[in-house]
């Protein structure tokens, strides 16, 4: 019997260290496109969901922004970061202890306050808790072995093998998400731009029925705005995109603008709303911005902050 024992401690324990190594060993290389966003505190944080991710790069924004603040400015928005509870908390843990001169960009559009069908406060959190947001416990280490272990979603048996990107995207320390048109083996053609926007409209067209304004959100947002304007600046920020997708957003969320209108008013802060000169900033899929247009919009956005701040 003791034997017996012995060889399944033995086992357990070789079990458990080959586990560990795998986790270490993703740590050293690329793990995923939103573990960045998980390795450091901020100073400042661009918030929202994924066109926020892919379209406000950080440093692009210190770089053009005329105005002292605390760094590092992280983009901490990806897709399924809908403003609630458990993204205020994932926010308090980012933010270090700092001068009160932090920047904050909170990424709005309809989707940003939605939910499904049917679901309460407590099946908004249930959904928002099975996120990274919700079940990471670390936020700025690196490694961050508690990201790994509790948020990557594939098995650690890839650590095994070199990860990259996906060819099209550069996933960068700041945690901004670069979408490039083309490299050395593609190019996003003009017709498969079109083919992607269409699949999105008729993905939103699709998720409508299913989806609907929650108010919940809208209360969390609220109080994620007073949370971080004792941190610094706050902007809001409705991100480009194309005109068919903000036809859509429009005929549906009819109380959207009215809803940021009060919010702006409540909270005294800046909205920059881009949804009427959008075309200036191209799309390579309708919603979310490429490359190039992305350095474009932030270069344009922290000039506007800018002079908002300024006022």
């Amino acid at each position: 019997m003791r034997y017996f024992i012995l060889k399944l401690t033995l086992f357990f324990s070789l079990l458990a260290s080959a586990y560990l190594f795998m986790v270490n060993k993703l740590s050293e290389g690329y793990v995923d496109m939103y573990y960045p966003k998980y390795t450091q505190h901020a100073g400042g944080l661009v918030i929202g969901l994924s066109r926020a991710d892919q379209g406000i790069d950080p440093k692009t924004i210190v770089e053009n922004l005329e105005l002292k603040t605390d760094l590092p400015l992280i983009n901490f928005a990806a897709n399924q970061y809908y403003y609630g509870e458990v993204y205020l908390e994932g926010i308090k843990q980012k933010l270090k202890h700092g001068s009160g001169n932090g920047l904050f960009i909170l990424s709005v559009s309809p989707g940003s306050f939605t939910g499904p069908i049917g679901f309460g406060t407590k099946g908004i959190k249930e959904m928002d808790g099975k996120t990274a947001m919700g079940k990471a416990e670390d936020f700025n280490s690196d490694p961050n072995y508690s990201y790994i272990i509790n948020c990557y979603g594939q098995g650690l048996y890839h650590a095994l093998f070199a990860q990259r990107a996906p060819g099209n995207m550069i996933t960068h320390d700041n945690g901004w998400n670069e979408i490039l048109t083309s490299g050395s083996d593609f190019v996003l053609s003009d017709a498969l731009k079109m083919d992607w926007k269409r699949q999105n409209l008729d993905y939103f067209q699709r998720r409508l029925p299913k989806e609907e304004t929650k108010d919940y959100r809208w209360e969390w947002f609220g109080k994620t705005i007073e949370y971080l304007r004792d941190k610094g600046q706050v902007v809001l920020v409705r991100m480009p995109a194309d005109k068919e997708v903000f036809d859509f957003e429009n005929s549906n969320s009819l109380n959207f603008d009215r809803s940021m209108d009060s919010i702006i008013k409540i909270h005294q802060i800046p909205y920059l709303d881009y949804s009427k000169n959008s075309s200036y900033f191209e799309t390579y899929d309708g919603s979310h911005l490429h490359s190039g247009s992305a350095i474009q919009f932030s270069t344009q956005l922290a000039k506007d902050i800018g002079v908002h701040i300024k006022k």
